[in-house]
């Protein structure tokens, strides 16, 4: 029985066969190359960032080697008070700092010791005052340069709430005795660098992206001269495979002539020569027996070439309905067999003729498997598009699966490759077989 219900599958597994699809489509060169693509972009994204970050920490690395150098410098002239004295030469200090550190980007400088106590800083308000040490210069009097953020909330900050976007270094001050004895904390504009690495940034963003652009176009271009080139081979075959359906056509029909008038013709006056002669002959002569049983076989003969000439006769051409033969084959099926055929198909997907005898002829090879070899009590037929597919179902309830392909499925593989189809035979969980089989959904509306 048929029922020409819409069978087709819901969207939402439409994208994953459109995308296998297409991959497929590529073929190794296009594949190869668009995974190229995707990890030169990756890549690329990957150094966009991590460039510009590591400029950044190339830059602070540098400005705090430098201070530190200047610092050292200072120690090494005395300047800085070693550990337990609280007084400084306040104006030499004040002087070689005004020198060697102030001006450009940096705006203030403060030198702490290990009590808390501010021993000396450009902004003379907060000289000699005392404040609660942060982790950061506790860090630093432990040996630790840090550089950091400031925290502008915190007391000892007030004065440099004003002066901008900034960036500290914690620079540990080691007295003769190799310990250290006090922090240097040098306050330096952030905005020059940001922009610097903004810049690089930039720069960096805008090569990579012309690289992804120049790339991608390349890409394109390869992938639609191999789409163009798989094209043509595709409307090569579908043309070689009508000149070779049409070629069948003709062949059947001239086997069909052949056998009716070459054999057919010769059986029917040996039948009435036998005929005949049994008229002519005496019942009881036993040569009457024997043209009896010559009569019977050529009935038997002719009998065969009368069914084998309708099957020919009756195979659907090119302009054949795939619904309409593949009920016409049901029936048949369930007439000649002891069967149950149920067909559910979608007629909303009109193909190529190509395509619709390839997919007639692949379900009249799974069922003849299923007849021949599977032991089955049913036969379940479905049609239905998914995606840019045309599927075609022939699942029984019998033995399984054979162990190796026979020359008929071997045969409508080739023929289904060669429409840019496939075929796949299936053992589902419930037993049985499915075979399972595709050809594009050419000349299918968009839903």
């Amino acid at each position: 029985m048929v029922a020409t219900d819409d069978v087709q599958v819901g969207s939402r597994y439409r994208l994953p066969v459109l995308v296998r699809a297409e991959w497929t489509e590529l073929g190794p060169l296009g594949r190869t190359s668009l995974i190229a693509l995707l990890v030169a972009a990756i890549a690329a994204v990957v150094l966009a960032f991590a460039i510009p970050r590591q400029v950044e920490h190339f830059l602070i690395e540098s400005e705090a080697g430098a201070l530190e150098r200047v610092v050292t410098n200072l120690a090494a002239q005395g300047l800085i008070p070693e550990a337990g004295e609280s007084q400084v030469a306040a104006a030499e200090l004040d002087s070689a700092i005004q020198r060697d550190l102030l001006g450009r980007d940096t705006v203030r400088v403060k030198i702490w010791n290990a009590e808390g106590l501010v021993l000396y800083s450009d902004a003379p308000k907060i000289t000699g005052q005392r404040f609660p040490l942060s982790d950061d210069v506790n860090a630093a009097l432990a040996g630790e340069a840090r550089t950091e953020i400031p925290d502008l909330s915190r007391p000892e900050n007030v004065a440099e709430r004003e002066l901008g976007n900034l960036r500290e270094y914690y620079i540990p001050v080691r007295g003769r005795n190799g310990e250290v004895s006090s922090v240097f904390e040098v306050y330096v504009l952030a905005d020059p660098m940001l922009a610097t690495v903004g810049n690089i940034r930039q720069a960096v963003w805008i090569s990579i992206g012309i690289g992804i652009a120049l790339l991608t176009i390349f890409l394109l271009a390869l992938i639609s001269n191999h789409a163009r080139g798989v094209t043509r081979r595709r409307r090569e075959s579908e043309q070689l495979l009508r000149e070779l359906l049409q070629a069948a056509d003709d062949e059947r029909a001239r086997i069909v002539g052949a056998l009716h008038d070459d054999i057919g013709q010769p059986l029917y006056r040996i039948h009435y020569g036998i005929e005949d002669l049994l008229a002519r002959v005496d019942p009881e002569d036993p040569i009457a027996d024997d043209l009896a049983r010559v009569g019977e076989i050529i009935q038997q003969v002719d009998g065969h070439l009368r069914t084998e000439l309708r099957t020919l006769q009756d195979e659907p051409g090119a302009e054949l309905d795939v619904v309409d033969a593949i009920g016409e084959l049901a029936e048949t099926t369930e007439a000649e067999t002891n069967l149950r055929v149920n067909v559910v198909a979608d007629r909303n997907c009109p193909l190529p003729p190509t395509h619709r005898v390839i997919l007639y002829r692949a379900a009249k090879e799974g069922v003849t498997n299923v007849r021949k070899h599977a032991y089955a009590t049913r036969i379940d037929i479905a049609v239905y598009r998914r995606g840019d597919r045309v599927v075609l179902d022939v699942a029984d309830d019998g033995s399984g699966i054979a162990d190796k392909p026979g020359l008929g499925l071997t045969t409508t593989r080739e023929r289904l490759e060669s429409l840019g189809g496939g075929l796949r035979v299936q053992q589902p969980r419930s037993g049985g077989t499915r075979l399972r089989v595709w050809v594009p959904a050419i000349g299918c509306d968009d839903e």
